[in-house]
């Protein structure tokens, strides 16, 4: 945690940077204000939450260059909203649509971002195929729950991508964020011919490492369009040059 400091004093000033230095190091539940957020923000006291909230406002790995307005936001591994609060900070007129499987997660996940009118929280996973599926800890931690195909003690509903499309009744994703640690392969190996070409900026972390193929499914579906791909932190951005020309 000590090596955090410099950095967040770099990146957010001396005393912003001392206080969120010491709110992850003492591990406190309570909200905090920060000055580049609407609302308070919460944490568990976790290292899994500090490391996220790193991840976004620290190390601004979702701030990437967009050339048009997002008005359309899926934000699928929504954890505990971090993600949802940059993009409805960031873009107050898009609607963000946030999807979160874990209960705990998604607890802290509803506190985070009730106070946002342009935040829809569900509680669900994202799969290939509208389904009942069982949610499993594979002991990855908080950041790491995983999905399986049928019945079981954490059964849930899924959501395919254009059944969300049909929800918010658009044609057109404006940024689609994918965190969901292992079930991108399922995602990009069926049913994406509708909604990946209809994709205008994709953010997505491939887990490789928690399920074996997955960066080969994301990188076998985009090959069929015209993305152009950077990379920022542990992501990959692909922007969809068809809809961006």
């Amino acid at each position: 945690m000590g090596s955090r400091l410099p950095a967040f004093m770099s990146k957010r000033g001396l005393i912003n940077g001392l206080r969120l230095y010491w709110h992850f190091k003492s591990k406190s539940k309570a909200a905090i204000r920060l000055p580049w957020l609407q609302q308070p923000v919460y944490f568990r006291g976790i290292e899994s939450d500090a490391r996220m909230f790193e991840q976004l406002f620290i190390n601004n790995e979702y701030d990437v260059p967009v050339n048009f307005q997002p008005k359309t936001i899926i934000d699928l591994g929504a954890n505990v909203g971090y993600a949802a609060l940059f993009y409805a900070n960031k873009y107050p007129q898009a609607t963000i649509f946030s999807v979160e499987p874990d209960t705990d997660n998604h607890a802290i996940a509803a506190k985070n971002t009730t106070p946002y009118k342009n935040v829809q929280l569900v509680k669900g996973a994202v799969w290939h195929e509208a389904a009942l599926i069982n949610l499993v800890d594979n002991g990855y931690g908080e950041a790491g729950y995983m999905v399986e195909t049928g019945k079981g003690p954490n059964t849930i509903k899924a959501y395919t991508i254009t059944e969300i499309m049909q929800q918010l009744n658009t044609a057109i994703i404006d940024i689609l964020k994918i965190d969901v640690e292992g079930t991108e392969k399922e995602l990009f190996e069926n049913n994406y011919q509708y909604w990946l070409p209809r994709t205008r900026l994709l953010i997505v972390e491939t887990h490789d490492r928690y399920k074996k193929g997955t960066s080969k499914a994301v990188f076998k579906a985009i090959s069929e369009y015209n993305f152009s791909l950077e990379l920022s932190g542990e992501n990959l951005v692909l922007y969809n040059n068809d809809l961006n020309a």
